[in-house]
């Protein structure tokens, strides 16, 4: 297991996202409360609005990432934890779900579990702190196809949100789909929870841009999910040699030498 060192929690000091997003203006102070539905004041018809849920049991990284996504006109809302998370969504209809691993009573992945045994389809982006592979490698088997490491920026909230949120309109099993990225459509498809179509997208997104660590990396984690965990160790290293810095290989290849399986 291994832990991301860490700044302070309440820095918005700009940390790689996995996958990186480009930056967008800042975002405005927080003000309003944890836990309340916030929505934002500038006037958009119904069909614009999305609603975001922020689920994290720290004060500042919930106010943090409402304001960030007030800037970019979403409404949303807040839960302290994984229990009032799944209370929350179980009452309301959400597009989107953002959410910290380690939470008292209920964490992210067993809050995460619970939707999907009656949602499948509801996109979920990871904000964590302490990121084990074990934990991420679960939550990709349960739909989730993105994650930003704390401390981060609201511009890298409101960039991985935009990604995620445009990647609804992609049909991943229309031959016409092939236009769009194939990394954002192999991302579409695990979040569709179809690896074996990720894994087709994942494979093409190497082929015609083999000098990408990140879709080194992703095709990795898509062939360890498969249980060819052979070939994932090759991508990973394949993306290390690429980028000597591109932390999730690194995290990668050291669990499985530290597990005995390198």
């Amino acid at each position: 297991m291994f832990r991301d060192v860490i700044n302070d929690a309440h820095s918005l000091t700009v940390m790689s996202a996995v996958f990186s997003a480009e930056a967008l203006p800042s975002a405005v102070s927080p003000t309003q409360p944890s836990s309340a539905t916030v929505t934002s004041s500038t006037k958009t018809s119904p069909m614009q609005k999305r609603r975001i849920l922020v689920v994290d049991d720290e004060k500042n990284i919930r106010l943090t990432v409402q304001h960030s996504l007030l800037a970019a006109n979403y409404e949303v809302d807040s839960a302290s934890d994984g229990a009032e998370g799944l209370e929350k969504f179980r009452s309301g209809h959400y597009d989107l779900i953002l959410m910290d691993l380690r939470m008292p009573q209920m964490n992210g992945i067993e809050m995460l579990r619970e939707i999907r045994e009656h949602d499948k389809h509801t996109a979920a982006i990871v904000i964590t702190a302490y990121l084990t592979i074990d934990t991420l490698l679960e939550a990709f088997s349960l739909g989730v196809s993105d994650y930003i490491r704390k401390p981060f920026s609201p511009n890298d909230v409101r960039e991985m949100v935009r990604r995620v949120m445009s990647r609804e309109k992609l049909d991943t099993h229309d031959a016409n789909g092939a236009a769009a990225p194939n990394l954002e459509l192999a991302r579409k498809a695990l979040a569709d929870q179809d690896l074996p179509k990720a894994l087709e997208f994942a494979e093409a997104s190497v082929k015609h841009d083999t000098n990408n660590p990140d879709a080194h990396a992703f095709l990795g984690i898509l062939e360890h999910l498969s249980g060819d965990t052979q070939s994932a160790e090759q991508e990973f290293q394949e993306a290390l040699l690429l980028d000597p810095q591109h932390q999730l290989s690194r995290d990668y290849l050291f669990w499985r030498q530290s597990h005995g399986k390198g």
